[in-house]
Parts: C-alpha cells; structure tokens; sequence
C-alpha cells in the first residue's frame, strides 16, 4: 500500500504551474536540489515517473498526467476541508486573498486597528491575480479582492457567471502612475507618456499574466522584463536600480521614500477594482464593514 505526504502533491501541482522546477522551489521556499529529491522519492514510491526532462523544459509523462488529474481532485478536497472551520460561518472573521497592493493591505491593518477584536481569526492573503481568483473558486479563501485593466474586465464578468460567482466592483478607472527610483531620471518628470518609457526596463509579479498587464499597454514581452514574487522584491529593486513598473494610483501611504510616482497621461485604459465570492455566500458584518471602507477610500 503507498503511504505518502500530501505536501508532495502540492509540490508536483507547483512544479506544474511553473513550468520550471527552480521557480517552483522559490515559491515553496526550497532549495532546488530538495525539491528534485522529494520528486525523485516520490517518483519511486509511485514506480513511475512524473516528469519527463530535457534540455527545453519539464513535461508530465503519461503515467504523470494521470497522476496529476487524481492529485488536483485531492489537494482541492484536503484544502476545502480544512477551511471548513471558517468558511460560510456566522463567527465575524474576514477570508480573503487579494492581489499585490499596498492600499489593500494598508486599508486592512487600519480596519484591524479600528476594530481590535483578537477573537476574530481573520485571514488575509497577497498573491498574483490568477491565484487570488482561484483560492476563491477552489473555497480555499471566501473572497478574492483585486485589480485589473477596464478593458479586460469583461473576461472575468464572464468567469464569475460561469463559476457561479458574484463579481461587485469597488473602484472604477483609477489612474495609473509610473514607480521609479529617485535616481532614474525619469523621477525629474511631473507627468509621463507611454511613448516615453516603451524602451525602459520593466519589472513585473511574476505570477501577473503578461498579456492582461504589460501586453495591454502595448510593451513587448522580451528580456527587458524582469519577474518578481513579491511587493518587497519589487520595491527594493526599483530603489537599486533603472527598473520601472505601472500601478494604480495610490491612495495611502508612499510606496518608498526612494521611489517616486509619475502620473502617466493619455493612458489607453484606467484600472478598475473587485471583489468575487460565490453568488450563495451572504457576507458577514465585518466583511461588509471593510468593504465599505474600501469603496469610500477609491470613491
């Protein structure tokens, strides 16, 4: 009888996502040569393997594919299960994953301030906008709180209604703004065009789908771009170097005493803001209290 650590499932489902064994194992917070051991263990407990490797990338073999259907089914199960606790409950806890923001993140440590309940057992969670979507359609979080493009905004009005989803926004075409280094000199600029940054080098999440974010604005995806996991890594590489990025304008406070924000002007779309949770789920005190501060800080 096989016996083993569900862990490696979701080890295998990461690799998968990635495409790349060593971006897997940045994301799981691994080295590299450990996460090949646990796959090569897993490979062998199994008596087959998963992946087949080659000089292009990292494949699933036929006994993987199947293997990879049944591990899906059964992380999804296990995530659902534990979530239990605190789903659809009447306790007053906010769930929630969200996209990378500093106003969504500045707004929910302010709301925990103004109501410093301990008893409430809230979780909040910064991820990519793929993920984020997907933590709610999967029930691992309740809600899922993110940005994106207004002209893309359809695409996940039509996502909601096929997943039984409900999809509320809370912010309508937002500025954009270029983050810079004070050092770049681009930072001497009081507004900006497209036009005039096409041939900058730009830094990115890594886990933002190219064509819903730079795609859109036109910029070429090529070895300009550099790809980050997180808003720390995007932000200390900025300070450190001539990278630049667009956001939203910000609402609260300044993302680094050594970046500044160029307003960029005659943009082809704003950004818009929304909140998804499933159609069935009716939202608690709370939740409904930080929405409200969520709309009143874009409004």
């Amino acid at each position: 009888m096989i016996r083993m650590d569900v862990k490696y499932f979701e080890y295998v489902l990461e690799i998968l996502e990635c495409g790349s064994i060593n971006k897997a194992a940045q994301n799981l917070k691994l080295s590299q040569p450990n996460l090949s051991v646990c796959i090569k263990n897993l490979e062998s407990e199994l008596g087959f393997p998963i992946f087949h490797r080659n000089n292009t990338g990292i494949f699933l073999t036929p006994e993987g594919e199947l293997f990879m259907n049944s591990a899906k089914k059964i992380v999804t199960e296990l995530e659902t299960i534990n979530n239990i606790p605190s789903l659809f409950t009447e306790k007053g806890n906010i769930s929630m994953s969200c996209t990378y923001s500093f106003d969504f993140m500045n707004q929910f440590i302010k709301f925990k301030k103004k109501n410093p309940l301990s008893y409430y057992e809230d979780s909040f969670k910064e991820t990519g906008l793929i993920q984020t979507i997907r933590d709610v359609v999967e029930q691992r979080y309740r809600m899922s709180l993110f940005y994106c493009f207004d002209s893309v905004s359809e695409t996940y009005y039509h996502f909601a209604k096929k997943h039984n989803l409900k999809l509320v926004p809370i912010a309508k075409e937002q500025s954009l703004i270029l983050l810079a280094s004070k050092k770049n000199p681009l930072s001497k600029k009081k507004e900006i065009q497209f036009k005039d940054i096409k041939n900058y080098k730009f830094i990115m999440y890594e886990n933002f789908r190219f064509e819903e974010w730079l795609g859109i604005l036109g910029f070429e995806n090529d070895n300009r771009i550099l790809y980050v996991f997180d808003r720390g890594g995007l932000i200390d590489t900025i300070k450190q170097s001539m990278y630049v990025t667009v956001m939203m304008k910000r609402f609260t406070d300044t993302y680094s005493e050594d970046c500044v924000e160029i307003p960029i002007v005659n943009t082809p779309c704003s950004m818009n803001a929304y909140i998804m949770y499933h159609s069935t789920y009716k939202m608690n005190a709370r939740e409904k209290l930080f929405i409200r501060q969520l709309k009143e800080l874009f409004a």
